[in-house]
């Protein structure tokens, strides 16, 4: 029962530990985030003043940065500044890196939260109508198309969905977003819909086959068997497969999310989206220290949290649990 307390308990303990493993994970990877930025070649004073520079005014530029100091108490400085909620101020611009960052997943966390809940529907979905069509001619496209969806690079079905509705039909801007956001909520949607069926597309291709394959262990199970035996068609049958498929499916969505981070990246530089892919990739090319670390470090927490929060709903959806 649901409301077991030894249940309770054995829960509370399951998620206490998912959340232990999550913050372990947080802290690791800001030291490799913040050591492999370190170790590449170049930084912000010989991008500022030129290979050119003398000595003395690349050390008088690093001691005005800090860079100057051990990398232990930069470290420090930087994560302990981090806890408190300060993600620093940008070498270039001098303004507030959290200031940026935020007006920047404006564009971002809609286009991943978005393409994340299609791709998972469209999969589930997929799934079990291509079991059980897996031998008619709508199950074969089905399968073929999440196929060529795996194997298309991002950014040529990107350029392809603009070819199509943007220079052909004109039915959608080809990139950008409004320069008044949110507050224009239909421009905003209008310039969001390519670049979501664009990243949507990538991601469901690799999902339908978890959910296909799913399908198929269930089809051949004494449940399905039953179903059918009570007089259920195969469509009623497989509809209580749904918490099964979803599942699996969920779980590797979590596994996919820093791929989804990076697909971003492409998406939004193939749609000139100013979102934190676009960003990052600017800042990474001024050798902005600061703010490439924070919105890293940002990109690895919001990993985690979603692997955590997915975690704990696929606990919730295990069948197992209501035995």
């Amino acid at each position: 029962m649901s409301g077991d307390p030894r249940r309770l308990t054995v829960d509370f303990m399951v998620v206490l530990r998912r959340l232990f493993v999550a913050l372990c994970g947080i802290a690791l990877s800001s030291v490799v985030v913040f050591i492999s930025l370190r170790v590449l070649p170049g930084d912000i004073a010989t991008t500022r003043l030129g290979i050119d520079a003398t000595p003395e005014a690349l050390a008088a530029l690093r001691d005005e940065y800090g860079l100057d100091q051990s990398y232990f108490s930069q470290y420090v400085d930087w994560i302990g500044n981090a806890v408190r909620g300060d993600l620093g101020t940008s070498m270039v611009t001098g303004d507030d890196v959290g200031s940026e960052i935020i007006s920047r997943l404006d564009v971002t966390m809609p286009l991943i939260i978005a393409s994340s809940v299609l791709s998972v529907t469209l999969a589930v979905w997929l799934g079990r109508r291509t079991t059980l069509r897996r031998g008619q001619t709508s199950g074969v496209i089905a399968d073929a198309l999440s196929q060529i969806g795996g194997a298309v690079p991002t950014f040529v079905v990107g350029v392809f969905l603009i070819t199509v509705f943007a220079v052909q039909l004109r039915l959608l801007p080809a990139g950008g977003f409004p320069t008044e956001g949110w507050r224009v909520p239909l421009d905003a949607l209008r310039s969001l819909l390519l670049p979501l069926l664009c990243l949507a597309a990538s991601q469901s291709s690799v999902l339908v086959r978890f959910a296909r394959s799913h399908s198929l262990d269930y089809l051949a199970s004494d449940a399905f068997r039953t179903a059918r035996s009570v007089g259920r068609n195969s469509d009623a049958a497989m509809a209580t497969a749904r918490r099964l498929v979803l599942t699996p499916v969920l779980g590797v969505t979590a596994l996919q999310i820093a791929t989804l981070l990076t697909g971003a990246v492409v998406v939004e530089s193939v749609f000139a989206l100013p979102g934190i892919g676009s960003m990052l990739i600017r800042d990474i090319a001024n050798r902005d220290l600061p703010k490439v670390q924070s919105t890293l470090l940002l990109v690895v927490v919001l990993v985690f949290l979603v692997r955590f929060v997915v975690d704990v709903i696929v606990d919730r959806l295990d069948p197992r649990r209501l035995s």
